[in-house]
């Protein structure tokens, strides 16, 4: 599904940040101030990354900054929280980019039910219910309930990166 010229006029409009990495420049006053001539140039560039499937390099990189946490101790580096500043036309497009997979997402079922990591309505409060009526529905039918909870820092970093890929090239319908 194509990105339109009024979907990004409209995203364009609704901006809120005006930071952006001194690498690029470009905050977002500048991209408000855009003629149509702009927009009409960003909405075809999100267009192509959609259909090649390449997102530009320049868009991954991000200024990082740190924030000291309330009422941490300054000379200890885990006071800190990291905060990154991604290029003002990536934000966008990563923040508009999920309307575009959420349909073929439910409708393929790759994310199971149970997998509640960034989704709406599935939150930790949500799963909480879920495991909870797990484990009571096994009480009342007086069967085994077994559970294994893994929490791993740095799990992206650790996932198996193959797997998802081969989902999405076989899942996701075409885009040439």
């Amino acid at each position: 599904m194509k990105f339109t010229l009024p979907e990004v006029r409209s995203a364009i409009k609704q901006l809120h940040s005006i930071k952006a990495p001194e690498l690029v420049l470009i905050t977002g006053k500048i991209v408000q101030e855009l003629p149509d001539i702009g927009i009409r140039v960003i909405t075809q560039i999100f267009n192509s990354v959609l259909r090649t499937g390449y997102f530009p390099g320049q868009w991954k990189v991000a200024q990082i900054i740190t924030i000291l946490k309330p009422g941490k101790p300054a000379e200890e580096i885990t006071s800190y929280r990291p905060i990154d500043l991604l290029p003002m036309v990536s934000k966008l497009f990563q923040k508009y980019f999920p309307t575009r997979n959420k349909p073929i997402l439910q409708e393929t079922r790759i994310i199971p039910d149970h997998h509640f990591g960034f989704r709406q309505k599935h939150t930790t409060i949500e799963q909480v219910h879920r495991i909870t009526n797990v484990i009571n529905k096994s009480l009342e039918i007086n069967t085994y309930c077994t559970a294994a909870l893994v929490d791993s820092g740095q799990g992206f970093d650790k996932v198996w990166h193959e797997g998802p890929l081969y989902k999405i090239k076989t899942l996701f319908p075409d885009s040439t």
